[in-house]
């Protein structure tokens, strides 16, 4: 399109352009302003090949958003946002073109934009902070434009000078002449514009020759400054013409200063015409000058006799300073080597001109509407006098002494930070010349960052606009407010202005000559902890944003060597850290309105960090292990961690990119340690998990977090760090909780960061398992059962429910309690409840929960009298049916390892239970339907769950979810009613169908009636049931045939309720042939032809799953478990374990601690323990690296060897050690001894032989006790001990 279509191309993109400035779209976040950022580069670079076109349509856009009529702060703000946008687009687009080489149509077109970019220049309101703003940009868009397009600007500066040579009206418009100051002028344009200021001078009103006489001076320093080379090479090679034309308007205007107040307006112009006259100024000097020169002598006396103070007037000798500062400033542009005489007129005046401006009993002031200029002033002249004397230190010592005024400390700091900022010519004297002064500039920071920090904590803190500079606040200051609020004020902008000269070169406070290590160490520490404070304080405006910047400058490789070059790296860690731990503790609280921006600063300051480190790898952990660098570490992680749950995209975002700057620094550290990086970083990849996600595109915030929660599941291992966040976190989620219960109107973005909170804490919360304290040990009893049965007997149930003192308890608890929530927004926040804790709890806390859900729903069944049903229990179930689901179906990273370590089957028979009393009504069914499709996940979960009587809980289903089949979808009448019946029929037999696979039948006990008939029973009760719901099938399908508009859904609901009705009495059959083939097989010759159908179908199944009918018995069960145990425990001739030895070899090892206690009771049960251990121990010592890792590591015989002490040595120990710890804490013989054998820690009166004799008798009774107990010890661990003392050389 762009090479078929031009035009058209380039109007989408400024139309694109136009409908996305902010007076069109709003207020800008981060994707607008960046979008906004595409936009003005791709013009920019269009303007390059279509000047015309893209210059024409911002003139239109920037036309038309003038003429917007707009109401509201807001509105406002947008709209000089979206200007400011057009004119910074319109200056590069602009300042890209060649000089004075447009073309007739591009001219045309600039004299369109000419007057749009004057009105904002002319309009300017005192004052106003968007009209300031827009007049600068203004400024260097009429700068470009005069670039390019000198002529057409000229132009209406010359009209305008034309029109007001015959006006005469004494009030005039002299706006386009102030143009003058504003355009690029070389020495060319310069002579143009003398010359038509000279030839109309004298013809104008006395307004706009004030207006000429000012403007033509900064016109000249325009031209200094963007064209030194051209005043240089003047000195150099004299022009005649420009000489001649500035001759000329020196005489005009020396005619015209009549009185002492035009002499006081013109003089700084005529020390600038005189400057362009360097012949002769050379003349003069050696009086070879004729009379015509006589009024620049006189000029010239008069100056001098008015810097000194004989001229009688204020007014002179303000004027006079201003001229002299003005020669003083213009010789700086001309080299010393060219000797001009420009230097010795210099040296005439700068000694008074310094005693005027620099005396501290008598400070220079033209009043109070002019200390912006005083200052201005004052900093030129002490630049200016730096240049031309380096080494002339008077100003110096005036400026640094701390009896001066604020503004001499003030003019000082900016002098040095133009020095610094400000040198293109060769022959200005660099910054390090004053390298010496850095000490007393250091106490001048620390002094005054102390006034500034003690008046911000008794004053209202200053809220300082960007836009505004030093000099506009000193001019805008009321006098009348108090003398400790204006010493603050005055203050806080020295305190800018030091922060920026650090910024601009840290070497100038980094500089210690002579000084001692220790010395350089605390100056150093002293001046970025200073910086840092300032770093949180968003309320200062530019002094925060300022020190981040400095501090970054701070930071780099280069200055950090600065810091102490005796010691850089031990230095460098200590200072680091404690920048690191401040900034992280302050950001911790989110309550930083730029808390993002200071995140962003953070990641670069870690960036710069990594550089030095990368720098001195081979040194770079000397003097790391110190306590400060710990504590920086734990709270950046715990900052890190706990931007991961902000609403803000942005900052997640750069949170999760920072974990990348941590894991580079583990990797330098431990490079240089030779030492295993996880040793520093324990969950170091899921750090980089972290840091390559943030690289990637997500689409959305809800994305992103779902993300960052599958994350935060990873990780496994608990650190200070992470564990500190998760409970930070917790404490401001309660707050935020209880926050929204009590305000109901809480704004969306709170909303939104409670969710995210929510999500994070369940995430997170299963390292918090580990911190806990480890369970007391559970009396052991022998395991009994089938395996199924016995799989959770060594799950310690006090890990399971959680005491509810820990943060993690009351965290659940409280989750729990929100899911019946009856608030305003309780529909949001059990949804959102419901979701987080169904989809992204960390696996490690299914057992806590699991038990915490069980005990509320038992509470159902606690009391006497009927189950009490009400809305809130309802509630409660109906969640937690939700909850479990979720938990089932989404088979989350690490969940199988811990389903298993808490039963669900008493929770699971409570929620049937309940939920059988519900009625029919249509709710009642809906949560029926729910509970069956949990149940039928549950059984697909089967093998990742523990079941304590699994065949009896599984029975017990089977009886509860039958009783729904065809409970009500007979009697519906309703068509929507019979569909969620049919619903309902359909989910309660796919449960029943995965409930039924490979169970037997178990009636319930006590019954009076013998085993196989009670199975038999039971086999033909559901049996019919099926045989019942497979004929109701066929009915309502054959009646379906006959009603027109049957819908059609209602047809595969049946067929599929009939594929599952089929599949459970394969499965019913199966399970149970024994006792029922009796009752099926006649229905192979039942007169029904679809009944014998049914049944073949029935039958084929159950072939098909391999159904053995030669091994039903009444004691298959028993026999097949004894074949079983007789399988694992066969031991071959040379008495190998082959069976048990291949289990040790194949099971994974999170079970391994199931098979110790598997296998210790099995070979215990048939007397073959000493095998067992002496297989085990002996794999153990063969694969053993060295005598210090045996039996150290996770294996399975360390395993087998803990079991064996746990189970058999329970009791050893309790009946050996309990009488006498008993004796010892209650004898009377003991009570009055003490046992302390430190001597610094003996009490008054004590007495150490003493003592040591109480703690051997002791010792002795217990140690003989144990000796004598030898018969008592287990037979078990003599196994145990023969087979180590044996196998272990």
């Amino acid at each position: 399109m762009a090479a078929q279509k031009p035009v058209e191309w380039v109007q989408a993109v400024i139309t694109r352009f136009d409908e996305q400035l902010p007076v069109k779209v709003g207020l800008q976040n981060t994707h607008t302003k960046i979008s906004t950022e595409h936009n003005k580069e791709c013009l920019i670079n269009i303007s390059r090949y279509k000047f015309s076109l893209v210059i024409s349509g911002l003139t239109n856009i920037l036309k038309n958003v003038n003429n917007m009529r707009i109401f509201g702060d807001t509105a406002e703000k947008n709209l000089y946002l979206s200007q400011l946008i057009i004119m910074d687009t319109l200056e590069k687009c602009l300042a890209g073109q060649p000089k004075d080489s447009m073309r007739l149509d591009e001219t045309m077109l600039v004299k369109q934009l000419l007057p749009e970019i004057c009105h904002f220049i002319h309009t300017f309101r005192e004052g106003n902070q968007h009209a300031a703003e827009l007049r600068n940009s203004a400024c260097g868009v009429l700068f470009s434009l005069s670039c390019s397009n000198f002529n057409a600007v000229f132009s209406r500066i010359s009209t305008r000078l034309q029109e007001l040579t015959v006006c005469s009206e004494d009030n005039v418009d002299v706006h386009d002449i102030e143009l003058i100051q504003y355009i690029n002028v070389d020495c060319c344009k310069l002579k143009r514009l003398l010359q038509e200021t000279g030839f109309k001078f004298k013809t104008l009103k006395k307004p706009a020759q004030l207006s000429v006489i000012y403007n033509l001076e900064k016109a000249f320093w325009n031209w200094v400054e963007n064209y030194p080379d051209e005043f240089t090479r003047l000195y150099q090679r004299p022009q005649a013409d420009m000489a001649d034309c500035a001759e000329k308007l020196f005489d005009l205007v020396d005619s015209f200063a009549e009185s002492t107040k035009r002499k006081a307006a013109v003089w700084p112009l005529q020390i600038i015409l005189l400057i362009l006259c360097p012949d002769i100024t050379q003349d003069m000097s050696r009086d070879t000058s004729d009379d015509s020169k006589d009024n620049k002598k006189l000029f010239l006396e008069n100056l001098r006799k008015a810097l000194t103070g004989h001229s009688g007037s204020k007014q002179l000798t303000e004027s006079a300073a201003i001229a002299c500062v003005k020669l003083c400033k213009a010789s700086t542009y001309i080299n010393w080597e060219d000797h001009s005489v420009i230097f010795l007129l210099v040296q005439s005046i700068v000694m008074d001109l310094k005693g005027l401006l620099f005396n501290p009993t008598k400070p220079f002031s033209r009043g109070t509407g002019s200390q912006s200029a005083d200052v201005d002033l004052m900093i030129d002249c002490f630049v200016s006098c730096f240049r031309i004397n380096p080494h002339n230190n008077q100003q110096f010592k005036v400026c640094l002494a701390p009896s001066s005024p604020p503004t001499f400390h003030f003019v000082l700091v900016n002098s040095l930070h133009r020095i610094i900022t400000n040198s293109p010519l060769d022959w200005w004297p660099k910054i390090d010349t004053v390298y010496g002064y850095s000490g007393e500039l250091r106490l001048m920071f620390a002094e005054t960052l102390g006034r500034v920090v003690q008046g911000c904590s008794s004053h209202a803190p200053l809220r300082m606009t960007p836009s505004l500079t030093f000099k506009e606040k000193m001019s805008s200051l009321k006098f009348k407010e108090k003398t400790t609020d204006l010493d603050t004020r005055i203050h806080k902008y020295l305190l800018l202005a030091l922060v920026k000269l650090i910024h601009a070169d840290p070497k100038l406070m980094l500089h210690n000559p002579g000084k001692q290590g220790l010395e350089v160490h605390s100056s150093t520490a002293e001046l970025i902890t200073g910086l840092v404070q300032l770093v949180p304080l968003a309320n200062m405006g530019d002094i925060s944003l300022e020190a981040m910047e400095a501090l970054l400058v701070l930071h780099q490789p280069e200055s950090i060597e600065l810091w102490n070059p005796d010691a850089p790296m031990e230095t460098f860690w200590d200072i680091s850290s404690q920048v690191l731990y401040f900034i992280c503790k302050k950001l911790f609280g989110h309550q930083l309105i730029n808390s993002t921006e200071i995140l962003k600063w953070l990641r670069e300051i870690l960036i710069c960090r990594n550089k030095f480190l990368l720098r001195n790898k081979d040194r770079a952990t000397a003097g790391s292990n110190i306590a400060i660098w710990r504590q920086a570490q734990t709270k950046l992680e715990v900052c890190l961690y706990m931007f991961l749950w902000s609403p803000d995209m942005e900052a997640v975002l750069v949170s999760m990119s920072c974990f990348r700057y941590l894991c580079e620094e583990a990797d330098i550290r431990c490079s240089a340690e030779d030492i295993p990086v996880q040793s520093l970083l324990p969950n170091y990849n899921t750090f980089m998990e972290f840091a390559s996600v943030s690289n990637m595109m997500i689409t959305g915030r809800s994305a992103l977090q779902k993300r960052v929660m599958a994350l935060l599941r990873r990780i496994e291992l608990p650190t200070p760090g992470n564990t500190e966040a998760w409970e930070d976190t917790h404490a401001k989620w309660e707050h935020a909780t209880k926050l929204i219960l009590s305000h109901p109107k809480t704004k969306l973005e709170d909303g939104q960061e409670w969710i995210n909170m929510t999500g994070f804490l369940c995430a997170l919360g299963g390292v918090c398992l580990q911190q806990r304290n480890t369970p007391a040990l559970a009396t052991y009893s022998p395991p009994m059962g089938t395996l199924n049965d016995r799989k959770s007997s060594m799950v310690s149930m006090a890990s399971c429910e959680g005491s509810p003192e820990t943060p993690l308890s009351r965290f659940l608890d409280r989750l729990l309690s929100l899911m019946v929530c009856s608030h305003e927004k309780g529909h949001q926040i059990r949804t959102n409840v419901k979701d987080l804790v169904g989809l992204e709890l960390s696996p490690a806390l299914y057992p806590m929960l699991f038990n915490k859900l069980k005990n509320s729903i038992s509470r159902f069944f606690d009391a006497q009298g009927p189950v009490p049903i009400n809305e809130t229990n309802t509630q409660f179930v109906e969640q937690t049916i939700a909850i479990m689901k979720n938990l089932l179906d989404n088979h989350t990273e690490g969940s199988s390892e811990h389903l298993g370590q808490a039963s669900i089957e008493t929770m699971m028979l409570n929620l049937v239970r309940y939920v059988r009393i519900l009625g029919n009504m249509v709710h009642a069914i809906h949560i029926k339907t729910k509970l069956c499709q949990l149940v039928e996940v549950m059984m697909e979960r089967r093998d990742d769950l523990s079941f304590c009587q699994e065949m009896k809980f599984r029975n017990k289903m089977v009886e509860y979810l039958t009783d729904w089949v065809m409970g009500t979808s007979n009697q519906a009448t309703d068509d929507d009613v019979k569909c969620l019946t049919r619903d309902l029929d359909q989910a309660s037999m796919e449960a029943v169908v995965s409930l039924l696979a490979g169970l037997p039948l178990q009636p319930e006990e006590g019954d009076g009636v013998e085993l196989m008939e009670a199975k038999s029973q039971l086999f033909l009760k559901y049996f019919t049931l099926f045989m019942n719901l497979l004929n109701d099938c066929s009915e309502v399908e054959d009646d379906g045939q006959q009603v027109a508009g049957r819908k059609r859904g209602m047809s595969r609901r049946l067929a599929s309720l009939r594929h599952c009705t089929v599949l459970a009495m394969s499965n019913l059959l199966n399970a149970n042939v024994d006792s029922g083939l009796m009752h099926s097989i006649g229905l192979g010759y039942h007169k029904d032809l679809q009944t014998r159908a049914t049944f073949m179908e029935v039958l084929t199944k159950i072939l098909q799953q391999g159904t053995e009918f030669d091994t039903l018995a009444e004691t298959a069960l028993a026999d097949r478990f004894e074949r079983l145990v007789e399988l694992v425990t066969m031991m071959g001739d040379q008495g190998e374990l082959p069976i048990a030895m291949a289990l040790a070899s194949v099971v994974p090892c999170s079970q391994w601690d199931e098979l110790a206690r598997v296998l210790v009771s099995l070979f215990d049960s048939r007397h073959l323990l000493y095998q067992l251990l002496w297989n085990m121990f002996s794999k153990e010592v063969e694969l053993a690296d060295s005598m210090q890792t045996l039996f150290r590591g996770n294996s399975l015989a360390s395993k087998i060897m803990t079991f064996c002490f746990k189970v058999y040595g329970a009791t050893y120990l309790q009946k050996l050690l309990e009488p006498l710890l008993r004796g010892v804490i209650t004898g009377a013989e003991w009570q009055m001894l003490s046992f302390e054998v430190d001597p610094t820690r003996l009490e008054t009166g004590e007495n150490l032989e003493e003592n040591q004799r109480n703690l051997l008798r002791m010792t002795d009774r217990f140690f003989q006790a144990i000796i004598s107990s030898s018969g008592e010890f287990p037979p078990q661990l003599r196994s145990v001990c023969h087979c180590l003392f044996q196998l272990v050389p």
